[in-house]
């Protein structure tokens, strides 16, 4: 691999873990979550709704945190789409980080994003259309949003602080760490 290869492999590497230290870094602590002083039956609909509303703000990160867990186990427990995303992993690894020549088909050149749209369909089709590999990550989304929405509706929100600073930037604002010097980068995600 040659060096600028390398060196944009390790600087996205960074990004990545400095991004995964930020979302970890704002979960919120298990005792809140797990408050059985804090739960009761909604009386309605609408209650419900609300719950699960401010819920899913305040704890958007161990809920994706949970989601993770679940859709891994479901992973790990079928080892068939363990092997199918392990083989997608190698084929993206070697397509994006391991070759020093750019892809071709025939005589043309491939640019990046028409690689990277390609192996994208490539990747979703064999997961979806030629394995059962979509079906366990669908199983597993089930499982997931069905554990969060049950918490989220059952889980009284009145004693929890919703910071609105972070709505105004999106919902997934989380997912961008603060610059080096301090002040959020101005990306957005």
């Amino acid at each position: 691999m040659s060096d600028v290869a390398t060196a944009g492999v390790m600087g996205a590497a960074q990004r990545v873990k400095d991004s995964a230290v930020h979302v970890w870094a704002q979960q919120k602590p298990m005792n809140e979550i797990l408050d059985v002083n804090a739960y009761s039956r909604p009386v309605s609909f609408g209650d419900a709704t609300s719950r699960m509303q401010k819920n899913l703000n305040y704890f958007r990160i161990n809920y994706l945190v949970f989601t993770l867990a679940v859709l891994s186990a479901f992973v790990l427990f079928h080892p068939s789409s363990l092997a199918v995303f392990g083989s997608i992993a190698a084929v993206w690894a070697y397509v994006f980080a391991i070759r020093n020549e750019p892809l071709k088909i025939g005589d043309r050149e491939l640019s990046h994003r028409e690689t990277l749209m390609g192996m994208s369909a490539l990747s979703a089709f064999i997961i979806f259309m030629l394995t059962s590999a979509g079906t366990v990550l669908f199983s597993g989304m089930g499982v997931a949003l069905l554990g969060i929405g049950a918490h989220a509706a059952a889980r009284v929100p009145d004693d929890l602080f919703v910071e609105d600073a972070n709505d105004q930037k999106g919902f997934f604002s989380f997912l961008e760490p603060p610059s080096r010097n301090g002040q959020v980068s101005s990306g957005t995600v």
